[in-house]
Order: C-alpha cells, then structure tokens, then sequence
C-alpha cells in the first residue's frame, strides 16, 4: 500500500474530521515566506515637453540631493550649444513650478539671463514620486569615462566629424575640465525618456526664434567687436557643418 505524500496520514473524508481552530500546526508546516517588498513603481501620470519662463521656477530646493556648486563652465557650454537636455518639472497650481531634477541647468540658464527653460513638466505628479524621480536621477547618473571619450574622439576623426567645437569640446572633457549636465552632471536624466518627435519639434520653434535674432544682428554686423563677430561665426559654422551631416544621412 503506498501513499500519497500530499495527503493526511488520517484517510477519513475531511468531512468526518473534526474541525479544532486550536489544534496545533502539523510537524514540518510553516506559513509562506513573506513577499519581497516591491520596488516602488512611479504611478502613471500626464508629462509633456514644454518650454517654461524662468520667472514661473520657483527657488525651491525641495528635491535638490546634491548642492549646486560653481555652474561657469557648465553656463560656457550652455551659451555655446544651448540646453541640450530638458529639466524635470512639477506643476504648481495655478501657474508656478518646481524643479524636481535639472538644477544646475536652472541655476546656468539664470546665470546666463536666459528667459526659458526646456522642460519636461509633469502636471499631477506626488511628493513621494517626485522624490523617487529626484533620487533615481541623481543615483543612477554616470560621467562618460576618459577612456570612452579617446575612443570616441578617434572614431569621429576617422569618420571626418570631429569639427572644431566638438574638438573643443573632447578635449576639455579629456583635460578634465567640467562640461555641461548633458555629458557629465550629476544630476544627469534618462534622455531616452524624452520623445524624440516631441523635442525636435521644440528645437524647430527655438530655432526659429533663434533665426529672427540673426537677421537683426546682420543689420548691425559690422559694428560688432572682432571676438563677438568670431564667436557668432564659429557658432554658425558648427549649425552649417550640423546640416551637412544631417542632409548626408
């Protein structure tokens, strides 16, 4: 006679057992493990790219994790290639903002007098999730190393890329000098989260704007000092050298 290991040792129908809530727990029984807490997901809610007046950012350090510090070399990149990369922010009914991660680009485009900000402005987001957003950008960002960057320099040399602001710009970043948030900021964001339609149509108006200006200051060209008419040239000639490359692709 053999027997079922998942069954009682007493074969009378369950029915015929007398029910006991006291009786103790059967040798070798143990309740299931507890469940492994979660990793707090951040709860769905409305996010979309915007570009924000400066004077509506609120100076609030709520979410700040780590201190600003000396934003010059990160303002110098900022004025030679614009923000790159959108802050992160939160809607402050009726018509203010909080800066959940980003602040050094904040605290650069303040320091340059700019009028906006580039952002990506969530509308209904929670203090606990804001915090979270603030934490995991602040966590999990990592410069790009030296040794990546020498590797990247002679491929795009090899390709024929490597213009004179990019030059510039690997060569600092190989002298260790500071660059911008976009490459090495410690509160560095996801930049695949960013919907890349969305941002280029955000760069086109920018762009626009951009371009209005210019056919302003040709009128007062010539009266520009030679490094202010060098410094506009070379920018123009890094967006000149950019469409080339695109059209080519």
């Amino acid at each position: 006679m053999s027997l079922d290991p998942d069954s009682p040792l007493d074969a009378s129908p369950p029915e015929e057992r007398p029910a006991d809530e006291h009786a103790p727990e059967e040798a070798g029984a143990a309740d299931p493990p507890p469940d492994e807490p979660e990793a707090h997901p951040l709860r769905k809610h409305h996010v979309a790219p915007a570009l924000i007046a400066l004077d509506r950012v609120d100076d609030d350090d709520s979410f700040q994790v780590r201190p600003v510090g000396d934003v010059a070399a990160l303002a110098t990149d900022v004025a030679r290639l614009g923000q790159v990369y959108p802050v992160e922010l939160r809607l402050k009914p009726p018509d203010r903002f909080q800066v959940i991660s980003g602040f050094r680009r904040v605290a650069a485009l303040r320091f340059l007098q700019r009028e906006k900000v580039l952002a990506r402005l969530h509308t209904d987001l929670s203090d606990e999730d804001a915090l979270l957003m603030a934490l995991a950008s602040a966590i999990h960002a990592e410069p790009v190393s030296t040794s990546a960057l020498a590797v990247l320099q002679q491929r795009l040399e090899e390709q024929g890329r490597l213009t004179p602001p990019v030059k510039d710009m690997l060569a600092k970043a190989l002298d260790h000098i500071p660059l911008s948030p976009e490459h090495v900021d410690e509160e560095g964001e996801d930049e695949e989260e960013v919907d890349a339609d969305e941002l280029a149509q955000d760069i086109a108006v920018r762009l626009g704007e951009i371009n209005q200006d210019l056919s302003l200051i040709a009128d007062v060209y010539e009266s520009l000092e030679p490094e202010r008419k060098e410094e506009l040239l070379k920018q123009l000639r890094y967006s000149s050298d950019l469409v080339a490359f695109l059209e080519g692709r």
